[in-house]
Formats: C-alpha cells, structure tokens, sequence
C-alpha cells in the first residue's frame, strides 16, 4: 500500500464514529438552496476487511464526482483534503494512543478542527462530503430483498430453477451494501445524510442455505453502482437545482458497520 492510501485508510478510521444522523430530512431541511456550490470530497470509506479496497474507492469517489458534477457543484478531489489531513496529524505526533489503540479525542479535534480550517481558506468549500461504502441489514421477504432505495432477489440462478425460499417461512434479513454520504459545513454541523442501496453479501443457493457472494463479484455491477449513488445524492442534486426538500429513501433503517 502506497504512503498515500495509507494516510486515507488511516483518516477513514479516524473519522468514523463522527455524528450520524437520525432524522435525514430535517436536517436536509436546514440546507438552503444555493448555499452549498463547491463541496471538498473526503475519501470513500469501505468496511476494513474488503480486501483490495483501492478500486473500489476509486471507483465511487469517480461516480460521486460525476454526479455532483452534473448537479451543478464544483469538487475539491480528496486527494487534497488527505494532504491536509496527513500534515495536521503529523504535527500533533497521531491522535492515536500507542499502547490502547484509541483515538484520543483532544488532539483528534484540532486536527480536525484546522485540517478543516486550512481546507476552506485555501480551497473554499462551502461543505465537506463523506461518502462511506457501510454494511447494512436487508429485509428480505418471499424472494426480494429491499433496503435504501433498491431492491434485488435473494436466490441465486440455480435456487430459482429449483424453487428454493418457497416454503412457509420467506421472510428474514440478510447483508448488504450501502453507500451513505454525509454533508457536513466547514463547522462540523451535518447538513445533509443518505443511502443507497448497493448489493446483497449474501444469497440462497441450491444448498438451501444463504452462501456468501464471492468477493470478486462485489461491485462488478456498474448500474447498480450508479443507481446507489443516484439514489445517495438524488434529493441533494435535485434540491440544488429546485429548491424542494426531496425524500429520503430508506435513510431511517438501522445499520451496522464493520468498523
């Protein structure tokens, strides 16, 4: 792993836990329109036991920047928000402690605090975008699993040409991917959250039971890619163009992460 990608996976990790967002469409209620033209991208946040996470980062942050694109804003990469993250920490010594592991807090923030401050005063955003790709819990009933925004059957090819999942107990919940993207203002304050539905981890087999999709069949399916981040940045792009609220699709639903 390059220097660089291991500053980002070591700032994903730092920022994870920051304030999420229970209530979506009131905060994004907050956002006036026009007030949000040049977003600063963080990198794409992907669960720590994907393995060979640097395409997929890129791949998102790629979509995110297109999409954003076509709705109108001007884009800081990430690239240039790890540089300034990187320089902050350095001067602090780390924010994590050697001997537990954890972040401490104090030096934590003022990294934070300045990485943010260096950001606007060079770059100008009016916010800072932070996608993460999360582990969720898909409810699946008789065949279709739905969850942010999508939706996708549960059996594989031969489980359907078998007639698997039609007995009398066709209901569950199994894993799936998520993209969600946080807009927070140069202050922290959270202005806008959401997901989209990626694809399910896991699928009926022939066997009868839920068999876990391959790792190199994870993200191949570029429409559904696209579709997650449409549906991730739909209200957003259409309240910057419009002016109306939008909904949110699937945001109230609990998740887990693997961080």
């Amino acid at each position: 792993m390059s220097r660089q990608l291991r500053w980002m996976a070591i700032l994903m990790v730092a920022l994870t836990g920051a304030g999420c967002a229970t209530d979506p469409l009131k905060i994004a209620q907050h956002i006036i329109p026009g007030q949000i033209k040049t977003i600063a991208l963080a990198p794409v946040g992907v669960p720590p036991d994907l393995g060979h996470p640097e395409p997929v980062m890129a791949k998102f942050e790629s979509l995110l920047e297109a999409k954003l694109r076509e709705g109108g804003f001007s884009i800081v990469p990430s690239r240039e928000f790890v540089e300034i993250w990187k320089r902050m920490a350095e001067q602090v010594g780390g924010y994590f402690d050697p001997v537990t592991g954890k972040r401490e807090e104090a030096k934590f923030r003022a990294v934070q605090e300045h990485a943010l401050r260096e950001l606007h005063a060079r770059f100008k955003p009016d916010a800072v975008l932070y996608p993460r790709i999360l582990v969720v819990k898909a409810p699946w009933k008789f065949i279709t699993a739905r969850w942010d925004g999508t939706s996708e059957s549960v059996k594989t090819g031969g489980a359907i040409a078998m007639g698997i999942l039609t007995g009398p107990i066709s209901w569950g919940s199994v894993g799936a991917l998520s993209l969600q993207v946080k807009v927070e203002d140069i202050h922290g304050v959270i202005l806008y959250i959401a997901q989209g539905g990626i694809q399910l981890l896991a699928k009926v087999s022939a066997g009868q039971v839920f068999s876990p999709i391959p790792r190199h069949e994870l993200f191949t399916d570029e429409e559904r890619n696209m579709a997650a981040v449409n549906i991730a940045l739909g209200p957003l792009i259409t309240k910057s163009m419009s002016g109306s609220p939008g909904g949110f699709p699937g945001t109230s639903e609990k998740f887990r992460t693997l961080d």
